[in-house]
């Protein structure tokens, strides 16, 4: 098989790459693969200061990450390859120096735009400024570079539902980049809801505009717009399961294994369209090829499992991943045993999100207040309701997108290049995929090294009892009130009027119960 060419690689071999948005999870995984498995020859990175770090510190923390291990150890030279140029997408200019301006203009062969503010629950106007604006400002200077080959945008699959083309945006681009620059904050949050109409969050109508953008430099600028589904960790490349952050499904995992989640509103008959991080770029670095070597090529690429390919749905996705955590990898420092319902009944979610979940984060908090803590799951119970309802719309419809272009282009790749450049994922072993990526988040997010899995073993069947003891006391408890008399039976029903008189001695028993913790623990020290 090495006898076949990998004409994917020779693409950009002893080429010039500029990266935004390299600290991303897209980003990252782009970055990696373009130094693992070509001869790039150089790789500029977009990289604003951040927390107090410079560019070129923030650089070499991204090669710190698990994902570049098998990087560094086939390939311990290839980081030389990479240049970090200070600026950041949302600033006027992209808030580079003249120098490295010019720098860019007199080298750059290839860009991926991968910068983006992926966060559902941004302002409209920060969504604008960075998905919209930056991409303009980006489309600027690739106008600007005298060797450019090929401008690749990252969007979304979601933008424009169904078909590979061109959807008219839902506002003119211009008019609302020009009426930004004026605009107040509050006025623009009263305009938002208007200013969305039909489309669910900031980040896909600002993805709408910014596709409206590249679309106007056609015949000034090469470009393709590729477009992903819902982005989850690596199937293959460089290893399974890499992920940077807990947004999207794996949050939802993670959150629903600590037993902080017990409601979820999708429907779980409606298939899951997403597609690991790795496949994505395998996909733009396939389509920047294919662009430049036949042509008519397609200028748009939808990301996306083929309908006929699509063999899971929502429920099942959930099942096997609560299979996964309870029997397998569970989490350590569990707040209670794995469970809950899912449900197409918006009104049965919120009653079981503030049953289950709202009502229990403020009595834990009450009680971390009470022993001289700082109360923490309220917030965070806040901030999982802000991202569930975010990522609803997702989950709550069926999406079939068009994927003959990417078909296409896998279909022209030769043995080796299928081999290298893993474009869709056909057959994916679900249950072993999700195993992969909760360990990988163990270790790498939520710091839990594999020596804890026993101990975390252990303690989910402690929790697996305690569940099952505390659902059979609940329900001896109402079985036995219903053969009462009424009048006894008004008794026990009055229950929470007595806790509600007995305030003050339940104060005074927290009170105590916090002299005794601080005493317990300052003896333990």
């Amino acid at each position: 098989m090495k006898e076949l060419p990998d004409r994917i690689g020779d693409t950009f071999k002893d080429r010039t790459v500029f990266i935004t948005g390299s600290t991303g999870f897209v980003g990252k995984v782009l970055l990696e693969k373009l130094l693992r498995s070509t001869e790039v020859k150089k790789i500029y990175l977009l990289i604003r200061r951040k927390k107090g770090k410079s560019h070129t510190e923030r650089i070499q923390d991204i090669f710190n990450n698990m994902l570049f291990k098998p990087l560094t150890e086939q390939k311990p030279d290839a980081k030389n390859k990479c240049v970090a140029i200070q600026g950041d997408v949302s600033e006027i200019d992209l808030g580079i120096s003249p120098q490295d301006r010019k720098t860019l203009t007199d080298e750059v062969d290839f860009i991926f735009h991968c910068a983006a503010t992926t966060r559902f629950d941004h302002t409209l106007k920060d969504a604008i400024i960075m998905n919209a604006r930056g991409t303009k400002l980006m489309l600027d200077l690739a106008e600007e570079c005298k060797h450019l080959k090929l401008f690749v945008h990252v969007s979304t699959a979601y933008e424009a539902v169904t078909y590979e083309k061109l959807y008219d945006p839902p506002a003119d681009p211009h008019e609302v980049l020009n009426s930004i620059s004026w605009i107040k904050e509050d006025t623009m949050r009263n305009f938002t809801k208007n200013l969305l109409g039909d489309i669910p969050n900031s980040y896909t109508f600002s993805k709408a505009l910014a596709e409206s953008l590249v679309y106007e430099r056609l015949g000034k600028i090469p470009f393709i717009i590729t477009r992903p589904a819902i982005v989850v960790p690596t199937y293959r490349d460089p290893f399974p399961g890499w992920c940077n952050s807990l947004n999207g499904p794996m949050g939802l995992f993670v959150g629903a294994g600590k037993g902080v989640i017990r409601s979820m509103y999708m429907d779980y008959n409606t298939h899951a369209n997403f597609v690991p991080a790795d496949c994505t770029v395998s996909g733009m670095l396939a389509a920047s090829w294919n662009y430049l070597n036949f042509p008519d090529s397609p200028n748009i690429i939808n990301l996306c499992v083929p309908e006929k390919d699509i063999k899971i749905n929502w429920g099942e996705l959930i099942f096997t991943g609560y299979r996964v955590i309870n029997e397998s990898v569970p989490f350590n420092n569990i707040l209670w045993y794995p469970g809950g319902t899912i449900t197409t009944s918006k009104l049965y979610n919120n009653i079981n999100f503030v049953l289950f979940q709202l009502i229990p984060a403020l009595f834990i908090d009450l009680l971390l207040i009470v022993l001289g803590y700082k109360p923490i799951l309220y917030n965070i119970q806040m901030r999982i309701r802000k991202g569930s309802e975010m990522f609803e719309y997702y989950t709550v419809k069926e999406w079939n997108f068009s994927t003959k272009n990417i078909e296409a282009i896998r279909s022209k790749l030769n043995e080796r290049e299928n081999e290298i450049y893993v474009v869709q994922s056909d057959v994916i072993d679900v249950e072993k995929y999700l195993t992969d990526c909760i360990l990988v988040v163990r270790r790498s997010i939520l710091k839990e090294t594999d020596d804890m899995l026993p101990a975390a073993r252990r303690n989910m069947k402690i929790m697996y009892v305690l569940n099952i003891v505390t659902k059979t006391s609940f329900l001896s408890f109402f079985m036995c009130l219903r053969k009462l008399p009424s009048d006894a039976r008004w008794r026990y029903i009055s229950f929470p009027k007595m806790i509600f008189n007995s305030f003050g001695s339940l104060s005074l028993a927290l009170t105590s119960l916090s002299i005794w913790a601080k005493v317990h623990l300052k003896n333990r020290r």
